[in-house]
């Protein structure tokens, strides 16, 4: 089981190193042309953002690429499977080297994470709605004592207003510029602010408990 940690984590700091290293082909016209020539491509594509929620790369430039491949109610369903795909696989990938609690013993920081389990899902959906990259984030919440139920709940709830916009972004393309359907990619944005509000309001509440 040792053996079989490490290599998991060599390969994973190995993916890591060769994303930063190819980051400059990183970005959603290279990987929708690249989903796009897969005959399986919805699946191609929650596979890939398994795989880049396990190597830090960041989700937005996969959902614009979602919206350009498969349009917005596609690209939004497949979108949402994978980041939700990846987030359960990153969680359970630190999970399994075994961190569970590390941030409950934490000095200084101990208090306040436990103060965040109690809030559960909605505590959840507050850091995935700030601007904590969402491989970091599945890190982190994997680092505590959060039951599977509340992290995957939050997770959907915090990471649905800004999958929708990035989505809208990439199936307007070039319409946002010329004017097409630029006003309904705003509104997801605004959506997306206003969750971030309702939500950290409505969890002070529980997450005093």
């Amino acid at each position: 089981m040792r053996l079989a940690r490490i290599i998991a984590l060599v390969l994973v700091a190995a993916g890591i190193v060769l994303a930063v290293f190819y980051r400059d082909r990183i970005d959603p016209m290279a990987i929708s042309r690249t989903i796009a020539a897969q005959p399986l491509a919805p699946l191609y594509f929650i596979l890939l953002q398994v795989a880049a929620s396990l190597l830090f790369i960041p989700r937005t430039v996969l959902g614009i690429a979602a919206g350009l491949v498969f349009g917005l109610f596609w690209g939004a369903l497949w979108a949402l499977l994978g980041a939700m795909a990846g987030a359960a696989a990153g969680f359970a990938l630190a999970r399994w080297f075994g961190v569970t609690g590390m941030l409950d013993a934490s000095p200084g920081i101990g208090r306040m994470v436990e103060r965040a389990e109690h809030g559960g899902w909605r505590a959840v959906a507050i850091l995935r709605l700030t601007p904590v990259p969402h491989s970091v984030a599945n890190t982190l919440l994997a680092m505590t004592n959060l039951r599977w139920r509340d992290y995957l709940l939050g997770s959907f709830a915090g990471m649905l207003p800004m999958t929708l916009a990035q989505v809208d972004i990439g199936a307007s393309g070039n319409a946002i510029l010329e004017g097409g359907q630029w006003i309904l990619a705003c509104l997801m944005l605004a959506f997306g602010l206003l969750a971030s509000f309702l939500l950290k309001r409505f969890g002070q509440p529980a997450s005093g408990k």
